[in-house]
């Protein structure tokens, strides 16, 4: 929240609070217990705050409800020993020790604050003045990055304490206790599904002042204080390599980790206030609306320590200099050992940060691909290397390794870089045809079929030995390219690089119907430029490694398609070279799909890993002797059969099929 606001008014009238504390001096209140939950059918905590006919505020409260927290939690209360108001734990509700008497707690407060600012070990005297707060008295403040992907700032929100918290308690699914009586859905945040933060056993209140770490505080051990933050703050939510990737929002666009891969947001911040203050640089940074006031003091933004100390952290070198992500303050980053050189770079380091940031010479993966997510693992005295996908982030390399993916011996198991697909399939009908005999088309203009299956599972390979190891094929990793064949697939579905068909002949790319085959970088430009060699044996290709240009689209998780518009495609045919350009080609990744390819002639849309069998009219589909030639992409189906010159006039490719006439692509008939 924006908030300029240093002296908070206490909002109580004296009878309010009289009577507020006579209520209230017989129940023993403690935080997410006492009155906050857990009723009987004859329970004494109703009374405490409601009337049934003088109430004096709405839901029939006997006073405001920021007056009824603080007749509790305020300054000069005894109904709890969380003094809210000045961030201190006290000693006057005489229910145990949830804390350190006199310390700070570990949310700040909301008129004063009781902090080690200034991180020496020691908390700066006693409470002094606020700079920045959350509002809790229902004043209007900015809601900063809550809406969708550049809606703007945020939304102006009126806040008060029961926006966050359930007085009654029990706010998770099913009735459950939450942290700190924390709604699943703050008031107000917009959000559709609430999220419960755990409530914990020992109730500690206070910050442990040990060894300078009086400010450090990370979230509760369920890891989702982050996540119920960002159902205000949304955008200010971010995953691992967010400091890396673009989000697209103009204005929150390269965030900080905020999610439970990295930092929570109460390890720099804290939720109630804070007496941090702010030197010409730091209390100089707009808002996020381009605004500049308030500035100064009150630009702390809830943080834990002066001048956006809290970065400094975790990224000033002691020697006073800036680490790489801090990593180097300690090793090197990435270290210089095995082979670190060959996946890692100094563009992608940070302890649990995944995903490819690959450059075109060289793999950088990020650094929780191979050692834990989890920050509660660093610094452990272990050099954890943590394989399994059971805890990758969603979208992560990891998240793609087999289930008993591990490192042993110097030898990686199960990961999804060193691995390739293999695919299985049903039984594949012909084409469908209608009542009439004519081939019942898509919106595309391509055959119809009764639905098969198709299975791919990913293959796994050993990796060469960390210490030493090297890699001089590409069948190193994965086939090359993927060849599948009768019976285990029929038809060449599910992959269409080349499929060995129930004649022994090879088929598809790889076959290019007797041609040269298509080369590599014919679909995956950029990644590779230099031709494949190759050979036949039969009618089955095999294709020569080639080296790659770039490993941007390589082992990244995904499989890129960029067409070469640079070198057209060639078909050495009797009557003389007959070339296709592909600069109009394009691929739709979401449907496997490629369009307007010239090497398809007649066929506009054509689905990777769809039949293809030469002896039925699926070759047909690029000829269109007896077929309507396609509609225009995105249009309505042409309404009957056509014919494509006055040769094909009148015949019927289902009952005259292309082999009636034609001579085999493999040299039959």
């Amino acid at each position: 929240m924006k908030i300029n606001r240093i002296n908070a008014s206490r909002g109580l009238s004296s009878l309010g609070l009289a009577l507020a504390l006579a209520l209230m001096t017989a129940i023993t209140v403690f935080a997410d217990n006492g009155p906050h939950g857990g009723y009987g059918p004859a329970t004494d905590a109703c009374a405490g705050c409601h009337r049934a006919h003088t109430a004096q505020a709405g839901k029939l409260l006997v006073n405001s409800s920021v007056a009824l927290c603080e007749s509790c939690h305020g300054a000069t209360a005894s109904g709890a020993d969380t003094n809210v108001w000045d961030g201190v734990y006290a000693n006057r509700a005489s229910v145990g020790a949830y804390g350190v008497v006199g310390d700070s707690l570990k949310s700040g407060g909301f008129a004063n604050a009781f902090m080690d600012t200034d991180d020496n070990g020691t908390p700066d005297g006693n409470s002094r003045a606020v700079t920045s707060n959350h509002l809790y008295d229902g004043a209007s403040g900015m809601m900063w990055g809550n809406g969708a992907l550049n809606s703007g700032a945020g939304i102006s929100l009126a806040l008060s304490c029961t926006n966050c918290h359930n007085p009654h308690g029990r706010s998770g699914a099913g009735g459950t206790a939450t942290y700190r009586i924390l709604r699943s859905i703050p008031t107000g945040s917009g959000a559709s599904s609430g999220v419960d933060v755990s409530d914990v056993t020992t109730k500690i209140y206070t910050i442990a002042n040990v060894n300078g770490a009086h400010n450090y505080w990370g979230e509760s051990s369920t890891g989702l204080v982050s996540s119920w933050c960002a159902q205000c703050h949304g955008r200010y939510l971010a995953g691992s390599g967010s400091g890396h990737i673009d989000s697209t929002d103009t204005i929150f666009r390269y965030r900080h980790t905020s999610d439970a891969s990295g930092l929570a947001c109460t390890t720099c911040h804290v939720a109630h206030g804070t007496a941090a203050t702010m030197g010409p640089s730091s209390g100089a940074v707009p808002w996020p609306d381009g605004g500049t006031t308030p500035n100064a003091n009150a630009r702390s933004s809830l943080l834990r320590l002066d001048n956006r100390g809290t970065c400094a952290k975790c990224h000033v070198t002691t020697g006073g200099g800036i680490g790489g992500g801090a990593c180097d303050t300690c090793h090197g980053a990435p270290p210089n050992t095995g082979a670190h050189a060959r996946h890692a770079g100094t563009g992608a380091v940070g302890y649990g940060l995944t995903g490819s940031f690959a450059t075109a010479t060289s793999y950088q993966y990020g650094c929780g691909e191979c050692h834990p997510t989890d920050q509660g693992q660093h610094q452990n005295g272990a050099v954890d290397v943590l394989l399994s996908p059971g805890s990758a982030p969603s979208g992560s390399l990891k998240s793609m390794n087999a289930s008993g993916a591990a490192y042993s011996g110097g030898i990686c198991g199960g990961v999804y870089c060193h691995s390739g697909i293999q695919i299985i399939s049903g039984s594949v009908g012909t084409p469908l045809v209608d009542a009439n005999n004519q081939y019942i088309l898509d919106s595309h203009g391509n055959f119809t079929y009764n639905p098969y299956t198709v299975t791919t599972t990913r293959v796994y390979q050993s990796t060469p030995s960390w210490n030493g190891g090297s890699i001089t094929s590409c069948t190193a990793c994965h086939a090359f390219p993927l060849t599948t064949s009768y019976p285990s697939v029929q038809a060449g579905v599910g992959n269409s690089h080349q499929w060995i068909d129930d004649y022994g002949y090879g088929n598809l790319h790889a076959w290019n119907m007797s041609f040269d085959p298509l080369v590599c970088r014919t679909c995956h430009y950029g990644e590779i430029t230099q031709a494949n060699t190759w050979t036949r044996l039969g009618d089955v290709t095999s294709y020569n490694d080639v080296p790659l240009a770039s490993r941007m689209g390589h082992a990244n998780g995904q499989a890129d398609v960029a067409f070469d518009t640079v070198d057209p495609v060639v078909y050495n045919a009797s009557s003389g070279a007959v070339t296709y350009s592909l600069a109009s080609a394009a691929y739709i990744p979401s449907e496997k799909a490629c369009t307007n390819v010239a090497c398809h002639k007649l066929q506009n849309y054509v689905q990777w890993g769809t039949p293809y069998r030469w002896w039925t009219n699926e070759c047909d589909l690029c000829h269109r002797y007896g077929l309507p030639a396609p509609p225009p992409l995105g249009a309505g189906m042409a309404a009957s059969v056509g014919t494509s010159d006055a040769t094909h006039s009148g015949l019927n490719p289902v009952t005259q099929p292309c082999t009636s006439c034609h001579m085999e692509p493999h040299g039959g008939k």
